[in-house]
């Protein structure tokens, strides 16, 4: 809750909804003591996050394995160590990604699940698990102001790899003006060839999703929201009328739907 005067009434409701259900919620926590519950401190889990109550900041929680030289690099090692760790917001979305890269071009080589992957794309995965160390720190303020006139920016992006997209929050306060990331989301690009501007048209297709998704979870169907992109091309297929190809038509036309563009 926003304001502490109303986490009493906050309890009550979740404690009286959850309870239709069989769910009898007994554990609280928070960083600011109200009549049900006292003031917490250190960190806190839930939902793959860590929520450190003191400076009421959000940070994974990330799984640091230890490998050996010995340690033979398979395919099933790779997507094992990338799936454990469980990144909801999409904070860590450029971290994960070096890691499916990889894994993707394993499937090129045409290797068993099992078999160790050559020493070029050894080096590179025993690179990447060595420096997830320096997640540990990283850290968002869970905080996020929001007033009538805040807004969304939406940004994405493709190259040849992969294609991303992200959302931030900006609200003018009375003495400064606040940016926070909401969500990210990126993917690596598919195996069958694409051209950049279908990439960057694919990267629009998942922004647009990304904000229309939290549009209905923070209830801010009204919002004032921004798309920001520098490919032309893809600017272009969305925003005038032509004869597209079936690739184009179908992810224009789910973009503008969830945009609610009008031509």
């Amino acid at each position: 809750v926003n304001d502490p005067c109303d986490q009493a009434s906050f309890i009550e409701r979740t404690q009286t909804l959850m309870s239709r259900g069989g769910f009898n919620l007994r554990g609280w926590v928070s960083n600011v003591a109200c009549e049900f519950i006292s003031k917490h401190s250190g960190d806190a889990s839930g939902l793959g996050l860590l929520w450190n109550l003191d400076g009421d900041k959000l940070r994974c929680n990330i799984y640091l394995e230890v490998l050996s030289c010995e340690t033979v690099i398979s395919k099933r090692l790779i997507l094992s160590l990338v799936q454990k760790i469980f990144d909801p917001i999409g904070i860590l979305c450029a971290v994960t990604l070096p890691p499916k890269i990889l894994l993707q071009d394993t499937w090129k080589l045409k290797v068993g699940w099992d078999i160790e992957l050559p020493p070029d794309v050894s080096e590179k995965f025993f690179k990447w698990v060595n420096e997830l160390y320096l997640l540990k720190e990283e850290c968002l303020p869970r905080f996020m102001p929001f007033t009538e006139d805040s807004e969304l920016h939406v940004f994405v992006d493709a190259s040849r790899v992969t294609y991303s997209a992200c959302v931030f929050v900006r609200t003018v306060l009375e003495a400064e003006t606040s940016v926070s990331l909401i969500r990210a989301k990126t993917r690596v690009a598919p195996l069958k060839p694409l051209t950049i501007p279908r990439l960057e048209l694919m990267a629009c297709c998942i922004g647009a999703r990304l904000v229309n998704s939290i549009r209905d979870a923070l209830n801010l169907p009204n919002i004032k929201v921004t798309f920001w992109s520098d490919s032309e091309v893809a600017l272009w297929w969305i925003r005038e009328h032509g004869d597209w190809s079936v690739f184009v038509t179908n992810r224009v036309q789910e973009i503008r739907q969830l945009t609610q563009f009008q031509l």
